[in-house]
């Protein structure tokens, strides 16, 4: 599966909180949206990473059945 520069991604956060919930995230795992520069917390994140894998591999397998 391809990834690209503003793909969102898992990464330990240095600072700030979560955009959903308002927690601290410094020195945890937080879900990043490059493109918007939002952050959420490992409890807010993973649905929003769940369905993005889930369209990625959607694309990745509408693109090879050319």
């Amino acid at each position: 599966m391809a990834q690209y520069r503003d793909d969102p991604r898992w990464l330990t956060a240095r600072f700030g909180t979560c955009e959903k919930c308002g927690v601290s995230i410094t020195g945890k795992q937080a879900f990043y949206y490059p493109k918007g520069k939002h952050i959420y917390c490992e409890a807010c994140g993973e649905p929003m990473s769940r369905e993005f894998e889930a369209m990625a591999q959607d694309e990745a397998a509408y693109a090879s059945q050319y």
